[in-house]
């Protein structure tokens, strides 16, 4: 009787471990990758496409923001760690620091070069930026797993009040960590990151809010 009951509890968490690898596969990794991104947006070219020619990571998101390219911009470009930060989990990403919530002049002159901080230790730079439209992020060499990466920002028009945001992560490892890491639980800060964006924006759009500075970073 007690084999039996074992072989049936083995049965079972043989059949759940393996639904939930089947769902982790087919159904959540899809979605992660790919969050709120239409066919034609995951197949359209973006720049830094042909920097990382074999990515074991290729995740596109999008989602669409009411309000004009214009309005959209400048929070992007303020981004970086300890600048306006990621819009994210502050505690996490930004040693603490409440992420702007008013565009911050000083951090709005990003040129083709500059360095943008990501945490304490590790930078991207800027290779491509068209204002109002793209910008390109490229990990530098020694950024371990990371070093043969883009990142890659991109709004296009949908009508005259709203704009779509998409953004590419590219990333070639060989670091098993890294890729379940990517695979499973990226989207996470991407997806607050986006959604923290299109908030601001918003809300900018729709009070005709001036662009001032924000020495607090704060409300």
């Amino acid at each position: 009787m007690q084999k039996r009951v074992i072989k049936k509890m083995v049965v079972g968490s043989s059949i759940v471990f393996g639904s939930a690898i089947v769902f982790l596969i087919f159904v959540y990794r899809p979605w992660a990758v790919n969050w709120g991104a239409t066919y034609d947006e995951i197949n359209r070219s973006m720049p830094g496409d042909e920097i990382v020619q074999n990515p074991t990571f290729n995740a596109t998101r999008a989602l669409t923001i009411k309000a004009k390219p214009e309005e959209i911009w400048p929070w992007i470009l303020q981004i970086g760690y300890k600048k306006a930060g990621f819009y994210c989990y502050d505690w996490f990403d930004n040693d603490g620091i409440p992420s702007a919530e008013r565009i911050i002049p000083e951090y709005q002159n990003l040129k083709v070069g500059d360095l943008i901080p990501l945490s304490a230790v590790m930078y991207v730079e800027v290779t491509e930026l068209n204002p109002n439209q793209s910008m390109l992020w490229v990990f530098p060499e020694g950024s371990g797993p990371w070093t043969n990466s883009t990142w890659a920002w991109d709004l296009y028009q949908k009508d005259a009040q709203h704009t779509r945001l998409l953004t590419r992560l590219r990333v070639q490892t060989d670091s098993i960590i890294s890729r379940i890491m990517l695979d499973f639980f990226e989207i996470v800060m991407m997806r607050k990151s986006m959604l923290g964006i299109k908030r601001r924006a918003e809300r900018m759009a729709e009070s005709s809010e001036p662009v001032v500075s924000d020495s607090s970073h704060g409300a």
